[in-house]
């Protein structure tokens, strides 16, 4: 019931815009998504594998305004590979959507590197069992995981530093 008591007091302190309602509201809804993204990462870890042929890895640009230094960057691919006889195509890279500035691209190109090739040059492509149309060239790994989960905790341990530890 406390638990309850103070869900409402946090919902009564956003909505007169108090920073300490706000702030755990913010840090919730980051940890859920953040919880969400962290199963989902684990599901594609034990999703199958087949091998298809690599149309296009690339970096793509977004927001193209007159200095390249505020272009926007994201990996661009299309593959084609077959489950069952069936012919499907993708474009996903990795279960993270990673848009990144002009400076930080080498992540994206790092990000790249990490598709796996056959011998005879064939792209291993990982896809969801029951859903053999949703598919990714790289699937998460331990440490990426584990870098999601921080980060989803990360608003919780501010707020409870901010509001409970250092006003003791």
């Amino acid at each position: 019931m406390e638990l309850i008591a103070y869900f409402q007091e946090m919902w009564h302190l956003a909505m007169n815009r108090n920073a300490q309602g706000v702030f755990f509201w913010f840090s919730l809804y980051i940890f859920v998504v953040g919880v969400y993204s962290v199963v989902f990462q684990i599901r594609t870890r034990y999703w199958p594998f087949t091998y298809g042929d690599l149309a296009e890895l690339s970096l793509g640009k977004f927001d193209v305004p007159s200095a390249s230094s505020d272009r926007s960057y994201m990996t661009e691919a299309l593959y084609h590979y077959n489950v069952s006889g069936v012919n499907y195509s993708g474009t996903r890279v990795s279960p993270r959507v990673i848009m990144l500035s002009y400076n930080l691209r080498f992540i994206l190109k790092k990000q790249m590197s990490y598709v796996q090739y056959s011998s005879d040059g064939k792209v291993k492509v990982f896809y969801n069992p029951s859903n053999p149309k949703k598919s990714f060239l790289i699937i998460a790994g331990k440490v990426g995981i584990s870098i999601t989960f921080l980060l989803s905790i990360l608003p919780f341990a501010l707020f409870y530093c901010e509001y409970y530890v250092y006003r003791a």
